[in-house]
């Protein structure tokens, strides 16, 4: 979608791009150790490092084999998007040096997906969204966030 997007972004005074992400998907909680040194490594980082990695998460999958290689047990699917999510963050960032692109975690919020057991209501869940993307063009790029706290990928 980003990509799709671009044109409109260029043309702006103030481009922002905030990646809806999660704190389950940050490197800590990836351990396959292989795939967090590919995305941890900023300088290396490109997509093709990305795809790479998802496509060898692809296979362990469909091999069965995901607990062996080292992926994440529980929801490794949304983990390793999530993760990976991330990265691309810091690609695009780091590609439009003045766009203000980053990646936040908004909480546990109540939503279908968690069944709206989230403490947060979807009003508090955007706040931080909707922070990230009013921020001054001099403001942080690059980075991940939760909620409106800098945080680690």
């Amino acid at each position: 979608m980003i990509e799709a997007l671009l044109p409109l972004l260029q043309l702006s005074d103030s481009p922002r791009i905030v990646n809806v992400s999660s704190s389950m998907g940050q490197l800590k909680n990836i351990p396959n150790e292989w795939a967090k040194g590919v995305l941890s490594d900023v300088e290396s980082l490109s997509e093709e490092r990305v795809d790479e990695v998802l496509s060898e998460f692809l296979k362990d999958f469909k091999e069965g084999s995901l607990e062996s290689k080292g992926w994440p047990s529980f929801m490794p699917a949304y983990r390793v998007s999530k993760a990976a999510q991330s990265a691309y963050t810091r690609i695009v960032a780091k590609k439009y040096p003045s766009f203000r692109v980053n990646c936040l975690c908004p909480g546990f919020v109540k939503t279908d997906l968690n069944y709206n057991t989230g403490f947060l209501t979807v009003d508090e869940g955007a706040e931080s969204v909707v922070k990230l993307a009013l921020l001054p063009n001099d403001g942080p790029s690059g980075l991940f966030f939760h909620r409106n706290e800098v945080s680690t990928f």
